[in-house]
């Protein structure tokens, strides 16, 4: 480590990088050594297989991606997979924030079954769609769920995971995938990657390509706040050296809107400046509108989306600060528990995420954000302030949940209307219990 300046071996060894091999690999990523074999995911080749099958049937696929800065590059991803295939019989579906809200949903498997679907392909998504999944099986629709997201616990215990019942699942938490935490882009990113390494040469794809695609991998890495360690650090690297010289011209369109030079593109610039307008068209709008705008070859139909969503994004910071000022001042009127309940029938579904996020810098407390939905079902975001996993918190108190999902910091949730009043109670409760089991002897370890 010592030809390593002394400031910078401090700062490696604050991470637990003690030598010179492991400083290495962290600081100069390398795509043949940290990338890792798409085939080590479980299902990977049984996806790639389903996919061409369907390609050579002219089968009808559905990509159905999440609709925030990670299903929707996830869904330009495997656009691009389809475009170099030169494929034609497939549809991007992105659910409505607001109205369908997260997952795969009956209503529109439905619709898929009217008009001939018979490969469904999720993004970001579906780890936890068990019914779903089962339903589309009746109809004759085949799902493979690409997700990171952690599955439900069995009813067993936090042991055994319920899967649905899908085609093909490829989601690190639930094989032996080295990297456990890539975002759902990155599970889509070592999809392309495995099928053009497997049928690269059949559908005459040039040695590499998937390459041009880390910028969608690398984008919804950093946006989704990841871990950027192991391949998850390589996939920025490398996206972010493909951002600067990405040829889409929506991307392009909107840089120059917001008078950032492309060629110095930043990771701050991805965090605080281009994902925040991706996704406002799920918040404020329709998430097609971003997906449009990172798919399309059309200069004119970019410039167009590109300030639409500059100006939705403006609108969306206006209603945030006006939803925090009323939480600032209901919170300074009572005594929360250990978590935070608070909502509003008016408060819009699409950016509770943000107030939830905002609520727990400030209180340091896991926080649950709720309103109303467009078809009168109170829906809501939480966050965590990692001292508990949200997902294990709503595990805990699921009685009072219609639905729920997310991971460790972040999720989403439906609750019964008549739950809603008693959910902070509830959930502290569940807070108390989970912390007295981890701090049990046994949990810890000790006799």
């Amino acid at each position: 480590m010592q030809k390593y300046h002394e400031l910078l071996r401090v700062l490696l060894e604050k991470r637990g990088i003690v030598d010179e091999t492991q400083a290495d690999i962290f600081l100069n990523p390398v795509y043949e050594r940290d990338f890792h074999d798409p085939f080590l995911m479980k299902d990977m080749e049984r996806a790639c297989i389903r996919i061409f099958e369907a390609m050579e049937a002219g089968e009808k696929i559905v990509i159905y991606a999440d609709y925030d800065c990670d299903g929707i590059p996830g869904a330009v991803i495997l656009n691009d997979l389809f475009k170099l295939t030169d494929y034609k019989n497939y549809e991007v579906y992105i659910p409505q924030r607001n109205s369908e809200g997260y997952g795969l949903n009956l209503d529109a498997i439905k619709e898929f079954v009217k008009t001939g679907v018979k490969l469904l392909i999720t993004i970001d998504l579906g780890i936890t769609a068990v019914a779903e999944v089962a339903q589309a099986k009746v109809d004759g629709i085949d799902t493979i769920i690409t997700d990171h997201h952690l599955p439900r616990p069995a009813s067993a215990g936090l042991t055994s995971f319920d899967l649905p019942r899908a085609y093909a699942i490829l989601n690190p938490k639930v094989d032996e995938y080295p990297e456990k935490m890539l975002c759902g882009a990155g599970v889509t990113f070592k999809l392309a990657q495995g099928f053009i390494n497997k049928y690269g040469e059949y559908f005459k794809i040039k040695e590499g390509a998937e390459k041009w695609m880390l910028d969608m991998a690398g984008l919804a890495t950093l946006s989704d706040m990841v871990p950027l360690t192991g391949e998850n650090r390589a996939m920025v690297y490398f996206g972010m050296k493909v951002l600067k010289k990405s040829p889409r011209p929506g991307l392009q369109k909107l840089l120059a809107k917001m008078k950032i030079d492309q060629k110095y593109l930043s990771e701050d610039d991805i965090g605080f400046m281009i994902a925040p307008r991706l996704n406002a068209a799920s918040r404020m709008d329709d998430p097609m509108r971003a997906f449009e705008l990172l798919a399309t070859g059309d200069e004119i139909e970019a410039g167009v989306l590109a300030d639409h969503l500059s100006k939705i994004n403006d609108e969306r910071k206006t209603i945030v600060t006006s939803i925090m000022r009323e939480v600032n001042k209901k919170l300074e009127t009572y005594e929360h528990g250990e978590v935070i309940v608070i909502g509003k029938p008016e408060w819009r579904v699409g950016i509770l995420g943000l107030i939830a996020s905002k609520i727990s810098d400030t209180y340091n407390k896991p926080v649950f954000v709720w309103g109303k939905d467009e078809n009168d079902y109170i829906k809501g975001s939480c966050r965590s302030n990692g001292s508990v996993s949200v997902v294990e918190l709503m595990t805990e108190t699921r009685e009072s949940f219609i639905d729920f999902g997310g991971h460790e910091l972040a999720g989403g949730f439906t609750v019964h209307n008549e739950k809603i009043h008693f959910l902070e109670e509830a959930l502290s409760a569940s807070f108390h219990k989970i912390i007295t089991l981890k701090n049990t002897p046994s949990a810890l370890g000790t006799s």
